[in-house]
Order: C-alpha cells, then sequence, then structure tokens
C-alpha cells in the first residue's frame, strides 16, 4: 500500500503534471515518488472495481512545486488537483504510460 497515490491526469505544455492527490493526506514537495502504475476501471452497477494494468514501474520522481489555483503552495492537498513539476528517473516512463493509456485506464505515482 502506498502512503502517498498521485493520479496523474494529463502534461500540460510547459512540461508540469495535472495530478490529483488520491491520498488521505496532503503530498508535500520534496517527496519522492517510487512507483509508478495503472489501473483499469469499469463500473459495476453502484460500484467500480479497479484492476491492475501492467507491471509496476520503479522510478524515483521528486516533487518539486505545486500550483493550485494559480497559487504556489508546499503540498498538494489531499482530494484536491493541481499543477506540479516532477524531476528525477522515471519522467519518461510516466509521459509514455500517459501518451498510449486507453480509456477507463488511470495512471499513478505511490510513495512508500
Amino acid at each position: 500500500m502506498h502512503r502517498l497515490k498521485l493520479m496523474v491526469d494529463r502534461e500540460l505544455p510547459d512540461g508540469r503534471m495535472v495530478v490529483i492527490n488520491d491520498s488521505r493526506e496532503n503530498a508535500p514537495v520534496g517527496v519522492v515518488f517510487t512507483s509508478l502504475f495503472a489501473e483499469d476501471v469499469e463500473r459495476a452497477g453502484d460500484d467500480f472495481i479497479h484492476k491492475a494494468a501492467g507491471p509496476t514501474v520503479e522510478v524515483a520522481l521528486r516533487l518539486e512545486s505545486v500550483e493550485w489555483f494559480r497559487k504556489s503552495i508546499e503540498a498538494v492537498p489531499f482530494g484536491h488537483n493541481a499543477a506540479v513539476q516532477l524531476s528525477g528517473e522515471g519522467l519518461a516512463a510516466l509521459k509514455a504510460q500517459l501518451a498510449t493509456r486507453m480509456n477507463g485506464r488511470y495512471v499513478f505515482l505511490g510513495s512508500e
């Protein structure tokens, strides 16, 4: 289980990523995400079924900055979206996952 989990929605033209904090706590600037993974989501009545989609990739992506409602802040608030700058190993793999994902597939970064 991941302590922090960000769903990565898309890359902005300036290279930042739009993320949603799917954790129960804020994701602070400086945290390093160590895993990149995807999940397929299907609706079954009123429930959603999550299934792993492919292997988990080891990364070392550091959260460098957070912009939330056009303000620079120190963390991605839990349950909110933000534009973030990431750096480190795995950025190319993240961009490849975003470029090739299918409908119903969501891309995540997890920390330990």
